[in-house]
């Protein structure tokens, strides 16, 4: 599968591996365009985190800020923080390209405005936030 070869089988938000690891449609929600399914469009999550996430507000934020989640722009514009390697990058089909942090705050900009910022400020004083990071375990 291509979504494994590009970020092996890893959540992108926990760090987790296992058989809860699932492919997380970024944009579209249920339903949706064929768009949806694009490999940019996607990422590994754990299917746990994925109930969370939807259910949450505070942890949906999170997957906002860290570009997990993709709301009303073309996904490929967004870049995803990968925890388990603490970096930033630009989802490109089966590549992945790494991107500064300011690189990946100046892409969030431009496509969420200061939304971008109201969600980073809860992902980044969240005690959920903090308790979703221990849980993966290694930086």
């Amino acid at each position: 599968m291509l979504l494994e070869a590009r970020d092996e089988r890893v959540c992108a938000m926990t760090a987790q591996r296992g058989d809860r690891i699932v492919p997380q449609h970024r944009a579209g929600g249920m339903g949706g365009g064929k768009s949806k399914h694009d490999l940019h469009g996607l990422v590994w999550l754990d299917s746990i985190v994925n109930g969370q996430i939807e259910a949450d507000a505070t942890l949906q934020a999170m997957a906002f800020a860290w570009g997990v989640k993709v709301r009303a722009v073309d996904p490929a514009r967004v870049p995803v923080f990968y925890r388990h390697e603490h970096a930033w990058f630009v989802l490109e089909g089966v590549e992945r390209r790494e991107v500064s942090a300011v690189v990946a705050l100046d892409m969030m900009l431009a496509a969420y405005g200061d939304r971008y910022l109201a969600w980073k400020a809860t992902a980044d004083e969240s005690p959920r936030a903090a308790l979703l990071v221990a849980r993966g375990g290694r930086f």
